[in-house]
Formats: structure tokens, sequence, C-alpha cells
């Protein structure tokens, strides 16, 4: 187990000195792009890269304190550790595949990724209320992430008039450069299935009702990751259509209204029970949906 511990450490370590390389030359070029154009970092996407690693170094190297007494007393088996594991690694993996990916699909493949992998770390220690609270998670996250394909090919269907080779129709890129030429109807559609399905995965408010649970039965590594980022990556992905739905539909402020308006929600309703809570998890899931309506306010002003 203690090998398993060391490995994760390591791993999580390299990824992120290889990550903070590709900030580093994001930051002195502006943007980079590999791949043909598939695989691209800008202002955005390296800021959100560099928070990312942060969080997943920190709850990393706090995994051997977390996990101390399990290993003394030899109830943590090395199979669940090398779960775990396995599980970590494919967390960082998908979320990082979302923050570089260029491809809006692929954007779409990563969240998804997050979810089947993420599900399985709430129920490490398996009881009954840690199983209900993967289950709820995984049903209505994965309802979201089917309102986020529908969005998707919405927003992909709103960019035939631009004609572009298919292997390049949902490069961001490329819609940004031709915004103007987008369907505005289809955009706005679209991103009304986004923001539902992407905001279902931040935890927005009314769509937030998996979050207390998965938090509260969580290790608290796994808790830091949902709260540290995969919230925020869920945001992150709305955050790259509002351009794209702004620029096309000619009516400035049009989504960032849609986004005041879940902000708010989210503030309220996060502090309507954040005033009769007294589970310390619970506490703090309802403290990430109030964080991030107070983003989204943020975003929408």
């Amino acid at each position: 187990v203690r090998v398993v511990m060391v490995v994760i450490r390591l791993g999580v370590l390299a990824a992120a000195l290889v990550s903070g390389i590709c900030v580093w030359a994001a930051r002195d070029t502006g943007s980079i792009a590999t791949a043909w154009g598939w695989l691209y970092l800008d202002a955005l996407s390296t800021y959100h890269l560099a928070v990312m690693m942060v969080v997943f170094t920190l709850s990393s190297l706090y995994l051997p304190g977390y996990f101390g007494e399990e290993i003394r007393e030899n109830t943590l088996k090395t199979g669940t550790a090398r779960r775990f594991g396995v599980l970590w690694f494919g967390a960082l993996t998908a979320m990082t595949l979302v923050l570089i990916s260029n491809n809006i699909g692929i954007m779409w493949v990563g969240i998804e990724a997050t979810t089947l992998v993420t599900a399985f770390l709430i129920c490490l220690h398996r009881t009954p209320e840690s199983i209900e609270a993967t289950w709820k998670y995984l049903i209505i996250c994965s309802v979201g992430v089917a309102f986020a394909f529908m969005g998707t090919l919405l927003a992909g269907a709103a960019a035939n008039a631009l004609h572009l080779p298919p292997s390049e129709a949902l490069l961001w890129t490329n819609l940004r450069e031709n915004a103007a030429h987008l369907d505005p109807l289809l955009l706005k559609v679209a991103f009304v299935f986004l923001l539902v399905g992407y905001g279902t995965k931040a935890g927005l408010a009314p769509m937030h009702s998996w979050l207390p649970d998965a938090h509260s039965q969580a290790p608290a590594p796994v808790s830091a990751l949902f709260s540290g980022f995969m919230l925020n990556a869920a945001l992150y992905c709305i955050m790259r259509y509002i351009p794209l739905v702004e620029e096309s539909s000619g009516q400035a402020g049009w989504s960032l209204r849609l986004l005041l308006f879940f902000g708010l929600t989210s503030i309220l309703v996060a502090a309507a029970f954040i005033v009769f809570q007294h589970d310390l998890k619970r506490l703090l899931a309802y403290h990430s949906v109030e964080h991030l309506g107070i983003i989204a306010v943020g975003l929408g002003l």
C-alpha cells in the first residue's frame, strides 16, 4: 500500500512538472497548439490547468496522511489502494483532456469520463450510504452530460454554414474565428442545453442535488478534488461557449444573463441550506454550490 501511495505522489508530481512547462510555454507565446490543432492551450486553459495541478498535487501529497490509520492497521487492502490509484490517475487524465482539447466534442468526452471515473472514488469505502451517493451522482450527472451532448451536437449544427472539413468542424478556434457566421438560433438553443448539462456537473442550483451526498461520502482528498477543480472544469466548458454565443447572436449579454440567473439561484439556495446544516462535509458541499454561484454571477456581470 505504501508503494502505491509513493507511485501516486511521484506520478502526480511528474504530471505537474510537465503541465508547468506547458503553462510557461503558453504564457510566453499567448497560446500553443499541436496534434493538427486538436490540442490547444491559451490564457484561459493554462490558468485552469495551473489551478488543477495545484489541487491534484496537494491532495496527492495528503493521501498518506488521510489513509495513515488504515495503512497502520492494515485495513486498507492493496487491491483497494491500487484501484484508488488507477481511478485517481484516470480523473487527472480526464480533466487534463477537458482543458487541453480544442475540439468541443472531445471536451465533452473528457467531462463524461470524469463522471465515470470519479463515481467509483466516492464509494471507495463501500457502505449503503456511499453506494447510494454514487448512484445518485451517476444518474443525475449522466442526465446532465446527456443534455451537454445535445448542446454540443446543436453547436456543431450551427457551424454547418461554414462548410469546414469534418476534422475541423468542431474545433473551438475555428468556431471562434467564424462566430459571426454561426446560426444564432441554433447556438442559443445549444447554449441552454449546455448550461443545464454542464451546470449539473458544476453543481449550479437547482441541478446540485447530487453534490452534498457525494461530498459527505467521498474520501476527503476526493472531496477536495470535487470542490477544488472538477466543478470548475464543468464551468470552464460553459465559459468556452460564451464568446461564440455573444458574437453570433448580436445581442450583448444574452448568455451572461442566463449565467447571472443560475448564479443568483445557486447563492440563495446554498445559503438557505448552509444555515441549517450541521454535518461538516455537507456544509462544505453547500459552500461549493455557493462559490460556483458567485463565480457564475461574476461572469454574468
